[in-house]
Order: C-alpha cells, then structure tokens, then sequence
C-alpha cells in the first residue's frame, strides 16, 4: 500500500546514517522541564556521592575497630555508617519521585509542542503523528524517568568515588580509572548493534500502523470486492513481524547486560585481588583496605547501570528524535497563485483497467464537479476501479502535482447493498470515522432511516429500506469521509434508484461539496447529472484519448 511504502522512506532517511545520542542537545532547548529534571537528579546523585564515601569510610574503619578489639571506639563510625544508610534510602526515593514527575511534565511539553508544531507547518503524515506523539512519547517515560537519572549518577559520582578512592590508596584508584574504560567500550559495541535492531524494530511498528491505518481506510472496499480477510492476513503478518523484531531488541537488552555485569566483575576483581595481596604483606592499613573494598563496586555500578538503562530505553530514543525532527521543521512556503492552479487538482493520464474498456486523460481542478459519462459498458465504473487501486490498471493519476494516495479518495460503490456492513445505519456511516461527522453527511445525502436501525447484510441490508435508501446510506458514508479530510469524491451511479426529488437533493449536495473545493466525479449516465456537471468526460479507445482541461 501506499502508504506503508511512504512510511518505509520515512523511516530510513529519518533514521539512516545516524548514531542515536544518549542525551540529545534538542531535547534539552525543547522542554524546560527536561532542564529541570537533568539538574535535579543532578543535585541528588551529589548529595548520594558523598553519601556513598561516607558509608565506605566509616563501614571500613569500623570493622577495623572491630576487629582491633577497640569497642568503645566503634558507635561513633557505626553512626555515621547508619546515618549515610538513611540518607540514600531517602535520597533514592527523591530521586525517584523527582524523575516520575519530571518524566511526565516532559512528555506533556513535548505533546504540546509538536501538536501547536502540527497546526505551524501544515499536514503531518497520521501514522507518523500517531506512533510518535503515542506510543514514542509514552516509551520516553523509561529514558527519563530510568536512564537520565542514572547518567546524571554517572557523571557526578563516578569521579567523587575516584577521587575518594585515589585519596584513601593511589593504587586502587588508578587501577579502578584504568579498568572502568572497559565498561563504555563494551557498552559502545552492544550499542551499535542495539541501534540498528531499535530502528528496525521502530520501522516495523509505524509499518503495522500503516497497514492497519490503510486497512480501516478501505473497509467499505475490501468487503465489497471480499478482499477483507487478505487484508486481515498482511495486518497479522505485519504484527507477527513486529512482535519478531521487540523480542530482537530485548534479547539483546538481555545480553547487554550480562556483558557490562562481567566487564564490572572483571575489573571489581583486579581490584580487590591487589587489595588482598598487599594487606597480607601489610602495605596496606586495615580501615583503608575495607573501605576501598566497600567503594570499589560504586566506582563500577553506575556505569553499568546506565549503559543497561539505555538499552532498555533506545525505543524512547528513536520515537522521540522523530518527534524533535518535528519541532524542528520549518513551514512550508505557500504556493504561487500560478503554482497553485497549475497542481491542485485531479490529473488522469490514459488511465483505464488493464482488463478493458475506456481511457481518460483529463485534469480536473479542485471545485470541479465532473461527469463520468457514457453507455453501459464503456468503461466508466471501470475508471474509477482504476484510480482507487482495486483493478490492475495502465496510465497514471495525480492530486495536487504527487501521486495519489487511498487516503485522498472517498468512493461510493453502485452495488450498495454489497457495501454494507453489520451495525446500525450511523456505525455504517462512519465506520471507523469521525462520529460527528455523520450527522452532517446524513444530511446531505438525503439519508431519512432512523440512524439506529440496525444493519445486516446477510439477510439483506437494512430491514424495510428502499434500494435507493440504501444508496444513499452509503454515499453519506463517501460525504462523511470527504468530510474527514479525502479531498476526492468518487460517485458511482449515486442516483440510478432514486427518484427525481431526491436525485436533485444529491446533485445539489454534490454541488455544495464541489464549490466547497472538492473534487467530485460522478459516474452517471443520468441527464440530470449529465447537466449539473462542469465537465463531461467519456472513457474512449486508448488510441483516441483525448485531454479535457477543466
């Protein structure tokens, strides 16, 4: 589908080429509460720091009075091991609540910002809008309220530990600042590798929201050509895809952090085996060797915690930096007047069903209320098969200088009852649409059913409804589309059941729509339609084609 295959492109030039950063500058300017959080959690990992120093030093220099046998000696380091105990459950709890909150009033400014964004530059495509500002904001929460934390643990209390350490033994802390380097180096490798599986991951998610986006579009067709449970099929094959790809990026989350637990063991290991060697040759004083021991592994967790957060974080990462993208973009610049009359509209370059039947070549400007005219068997129901995508099909057809795309078209089939689908005559109307929309398009198609009346095609449509109120249901369910951004309307036969008041209700409507600057074509071989249109146009032999200019 089409716009499965935009969104493929999308993804590869939004993503291609770049390594995702742990902590993007854009995010920083873009949400003043992402500030606030980043020197928060800040303030409460240096308070935790000395904490930590505290904890090892008294801890260690009890033990020794412990061990020494001076008791009278030990309450004193024992208090303030307890008071450091204290202070990093409490601190931990804070930095807890501070990054729940911040993470929550991040997202909310960034929602905001890229919805006022939308409005600035113009149409947005939906499932881009709709996996970035859902489902990629909501996956933030785990790198702000996980990841952002632990690096701000990592930037302020890895060097006060090394420092502490140096102070206490240069030894054990110039061998601790020589083996921490492993752990960002193992953490860069998986990094790489979690990035491309992240992306991956992330293109497959906006492609099942593409199918499933396209496949909701085109109900009303898929039931009438009885190619819903083929669409059922892609949809299931796109979510089985993407349920592959998740278990991708969390098998290697998993290993990630195996990988970073071993490299901090490792080095834990070269650390305390020195340790343990010069304290029996006595090179080393008691206190200091226990405390070096009790603050090594502080010097080596918030690294490896933060290299885990991230990868449990990347899907985040990637959702969000499309959502930056966004707050990024300029607005694009308005047409020229000559621009604009050159492009907007309809342009039909020798289309027709591959099958058979006529062409037409024909550029119908937006505002345009064209007819489709000509005998049975000419081609003209095949025409718009043809431009909707349902029929294999030879020319080319354009909408405002682009391709078109399913979502541009609204269609009301001749075959009505086929159409129909189980619910009541409003769920028909709308079918998956805007609700509030359905009154609107009910009046304008001349539809007067009770809207609750219910409807089942099985036995037959709607119970006690004239073949041409069924028709007009389902032509209110084309104007309630139109209505809902398709800037296309495609008629087939809409007034052949109808007599001749309600025939001029639905030209007169299909006027209005028209002069409201849609594009409006009518396949009718009716006179009343015939003189209504502004343009009149007849499906011909390919090798007669001939161009009609509205």
């Amino acid at each position: 589908m089409e716009r499965t295959a935009r969104h493929v492109a999308i993804g590869a030039q939004a993503g291609d080429g770049e390594h995702v950063r742990p902590l993007d500058p854009r995010l920083l300017r873009a949400a003043s509460a992402a500030r606030t959080l980043l020197a928060g959690t800040g303030a409460i990992a240096l308070v935790q720091a000395v904490a930590i120093v505290a904890f090892a030093w008294s801890a260690g220099l009890a033990i020794a009075i412990a061990i020494g046998g001076a008791e009278g000696e030990l309450w004193q380091p024992l208090a303030i091991a307890a008071g450091s105990i204290v202070a990093r459950g409490v601190l931990g709890w804070l930095d807890q609540a501070v990054a729940t909150r911040g993470s929550v009033r991040v997202r909310s400014q960034l929602r905001s910002r890229a919805l006022a964004r939308i409005g600035e530059v113009g149409v947005v495509d939906p499932v881009v809008a709709a996996t970035g500002l859902g489902r990629g904001l909501d996956a933030l929460d785990g790198y702000l309220a996980g990841f952002v934390p632990q690096l701000a643990r990592t930037v302020v209390a890895v060097p006060i530990v090394l420092v502490a350490l140096v102070v206490q033994d240069p030894f054990s802390g110039i061998a601790a600042a020589a083996c921490l380097p492993l752990i960002p180096v193992f953490m860069v490798l998986i990094g790489l590798a979690t990035q491309r599986v992240q992306r991956a991951q992330w293109r497959e998610t906006e492609r099942l929201a593409a199918a499933t986006l396209d496949t909701l579009e085109g109900l009303a067709t898929l039931k009438l050509f009885r190619r819903d449970r083929r669409a059922r099929a892609l949809v299931e094959a796109r979510s089985a895809e993407h349920g592959t790809r998740t278990m991708s990026v969390l098998r290697i989350s998993f290993l990630s952090s195996l990988v970073l637990e071993l490299a901090g063991s490792i080095a834990i290991a070269i650390v305390a085996v020195s340790v343990g060697v010069r304290l029996l040759e006595g090179d080393i004083p008691l206190a200091v060797a226990f405390s070096v021991l009790i603050l090594v592994p502080d010097a080596f967790l918030p690294v490896r915690l933060v290299g885990t957060a991230f990868h449990a974080s990347t899907e985040g990462v990637e959702a969000t930096s499309r959502v930056l993208d966004l707050l990024e973009r300029e607005p694009a610049e308005a047409p020229t007047v000559a621009a604009a009359r050159a492009d907007a509209g309809l342009a039909l370059t020798g289309l027709r069903a591959r099958h058979g039947g006529g062409a037409v070549t024909a550029t119908l400007q937006r505002g345009t209320l064209a007819c489709l005219h000509g005998p049975s068997g000419v081609g003209k129901s095949s025409v718009l098969a043809a431009l909707l995508g349902l029929v294999d099909a030879h020319g080319a057809a354009s909408l405002d200088g682009r391709a078109v795309a399913r979502a541009d078209l609204a269609w009301a089939p001749q075959r009505s009852a086929d159409a129909l689908v189980s619910g009541t005559v409003r769920s028909n109307v709308a079918l998956g649409g805007d609700d509030q929309r359905v009154d609107e398009a009910m009046a304008l198609a001349g539809v007067d059913l009770d809207p609750d009346l219910p409807v089942d095609p099985a036995t037959g449509g709607v119970h006690g409804a004239s073949g041409g109120q069924v028709q007009r249901v389902v032509l209110a369910r084309a104007i309630r589309r139109h209505l809902d951004g398709a800037p296309v309307l495609l008629v087939d036969e809409p007034t052949s059941a109808l007599d001749a008041e309600h025939e001029r209700h639905v030209i007169a409507s299909l006027r209005a729509l028209a002069d409201a600057g849609a594009v409006v074509v009518v396949a009718s071989h009716r006179g009343a339609v015939v003189a209504a249109a502004d343009v009149v146009v007849e499906p011909v032999p390919v090798d007669a084609t001939a161009e009609v200019s509205a």
